[in-house]
């Protein structure tokens, strides 16, 4: 199963720190993700990927009028510059979190290893001072 497939939903309080792929809240979302514009999805309270209206927008509003996002998925962990906390999102367009003014987004070759550099912060993923690329990038080797 490829990580753009949306296998049924796991059972309610499940982990989204469990092994991948993640999920995809609804066929729609995953359509989304495989073939849709350039967008940014986020893990959701049921530990589903699903669409981040807000963040897609945001992204899109910083590009500039003459670039257009290549479609290319990319695994990524966002961290907030203002609460230090760190998220997965998949964002189908590198292009979208270039040079991010409110946030460090740091990008893994697949799902899985950024789900492992995830799981290697403290629990809840909050990390307050910047963080340092080589440790960052070391967090998602196998």
């Amino acid at each position: 199963m490829d990580n753009f497939s949306s296998p049924a939903r796991p059972p309610s309080g499940s982990d989204i720190y469990r092994p991948s792929p993640i999920p995809f809240r609804s066929a729609f979302d995953a359509r989304l993700a495989q073939s849709g514009p350039p967008a940014v999805f986020i893990v959701d309270a049921e530990g589903e990927l699903r669409l981040d209206p807000f963040k897609t927008r945001d992204g899109w509003s910083r590009l500039s009028s003459d670039m257009s996002p290549a479609f290319h998925p990319c695994h990524c962990l966002y961290r907030d510059r203002a609460t230090g906390y760190v998220q997965y999102v998949l964002v189908t367009s590198p292009s979208l979190y270039l040079d991010h003014p409110r946030a460090q987004v740091r990008r893994y070759p697949d799902q899985a290893a950024a789900l492992r550099a995830l799981q290697a912060l403290p629990h809840p993923p909050i990390v307050l001072n910047p963080w340092d690329e080589a440790a960052v990038s070391a967090l998602g080797s196998a």
